[in-house]
């Protein structure tokens, strides 16, 4: 649904081999089934957290239909499927070197596939890559048979696959392409739901367009539940947040708190987080995309469902705590003045007050009063507390 123009491109690239693929988008955007969609001879491998030693490229070559007269070399293969041992050479005598061990068992990989050619070889979710695999696709990429192709899926906000330095090493003759899969628009989400329910709602606020959001939602629905947080999308947000570090966590949670885009100061006071962890706190929960940045400034969760599901994770009391420090503001005697924010501006930056007297031609005693009314009015105890503090 809505990726007419994203099979075209791909299909495109892969009639045309040799040829590297990378599709990258959040989870749930559609990346798996989109290759579902390919009319190209696939094999399919998938990387896990757990990173097995070359992993996905076992998984994709045990779907494999091997043909007769296989160069000896393949039997270097036979400890890595063991289920093709009648079909695959014996083993080549062994070598003292592990170096020109695995060199062999990298030309045999490449000779299977050469072999097998047509042929699509697909490592699906390369940012849990091991670094087995990854030396090998690295192996494999520049020296790609005539009839093969390589096309790799994975989330930008979990990478650790430095896909643009694989991209700058590919040889000249083969094609590459970059593709990011984006959730789908108002209009498609409405086509997708109504292929689902037979008179849905407008799922688009809750899910922001991921499909797997989506669908999730319509099977919740078409059972008579009524709107709430999946429970298979539900476990895959708090999977994400127990991986986190202390401070990105409690950025998120004070995020989902809040419950709209807020500035990196406010999650800050209501986390109870010094500026120096709350800002490496936030700089994490974006990489690993559960806070995004819908407008300059300004963070929040991605999605209305996946805010739910950090919400409800929140223990009472810590629940309470965190509404506490939002509420705080709303105690106080109104919003920073400008003179104000200049001052606590300038104390964020480490400037005692003589310093931001000097700065803004004040009397330290004026610097101090504007200090303490300003801290009272954020919701803060110590000037430490200011992002962006250096002291």
């Amino acid at each position: 649904m809505g990726r007419e123009r994203e099979l075209d491109q791909v299909s495109a690239v892969l009639a045309r081999p040799p040829a590297v693929v990378l599709i990258d988008g959040e989870a749930g955007v559609g990346k798996t089934r989109l290759l579902h969609e390919l009319s190209s001879p696939l094999l399919v491998g998938s990387c896990h957290p757990m990173r097995f030693p070359f992993g996905p490229i076992v998984e994709a070559l045990r779907d494999a239909d091997l043909p007769p007269g296989l160069n000896p070399v393949t039997g270097a293969l036979r400890p890595l499927l063991p289920e093709f041992s009648h079909l695959l050479p014996l083993d080549p005598p062994p070598v003292q070197d592990p170096q020109v061990e695995r060199h062999r068992l990298f030309r045999a990989v490449l000779s299977l596939i050469d072999a097998l050619q047509p042929i699509t070889l697909v490592v699906e979710d390369v940012h849990w890559i091991d670094p087995d695999s990854r030396e090998l696709l690295a192996f494999l990429t520049r020296c790609l048979p005539a009839g093969a192709n390589l096309l790799l899926t994975y989330r930008p906000e979990d990478a650790s696959f430095p896909v643009a330095g694989f991209r700058s090493h590919l040889p000249p003759h083969i094609r590459h392409t970059q593709l990011s899969l984006a959730p789908l628009d108002v209009e498609e989400t409405a086509l997708l739901a109504k292929h689902l329910l037979p008179d849905p709602p407008d799922l688009w606020p809750l899910t922001l367009g991921v499909p797997f959001a989506i669908e999730e939602l319509a099977r919740m629905l078409a059972e008579g539940r009524g709107p709430g947080t999946p429970p298979a999308l539900r476990d895959a947000v708090l999977l994400k947040i127990e991986a986190l570090p202390v401070a990105a966590r409690r950025i998120v949670q004070a995020a989902a708190v809040v419950d709209e885009p807020a500035s990196e100061r406010s999650l800050a006071a209501v986390a109870g987080l010094p500026p120096e962890q709350s800002e490496r706190g936030l700089a994490e929960a974006v990489r690993r995309g559960l806070l995004h940045q819908p407008s300059p400034g300004r963070y929040g969760l991605r999605q209305p469902l996946a805010r739910q599901a950090v919400y409800d994770s929140i223990t009472p009391g810590v629940r309470r705590r965190l509404h506490r420090r939002v509420e705080a503001p709303a105690e106080t005697k109104g919003a920073v003045s400008p003179r104000e924010e200049q001052v606590i501006g300038l104390a964020a930056q480490g400037l005692t007050n003589r310093e931001i007297a000097e700065s803004l031609f004040l009397s330290p005693r004026t610097v101090e009063v504007h200090v303490a009314n300003a801290l009272r009015k954020l919701g803060l105890t110590s000037r430490r507390q200011l992002p962006g503090n250096t002291e």
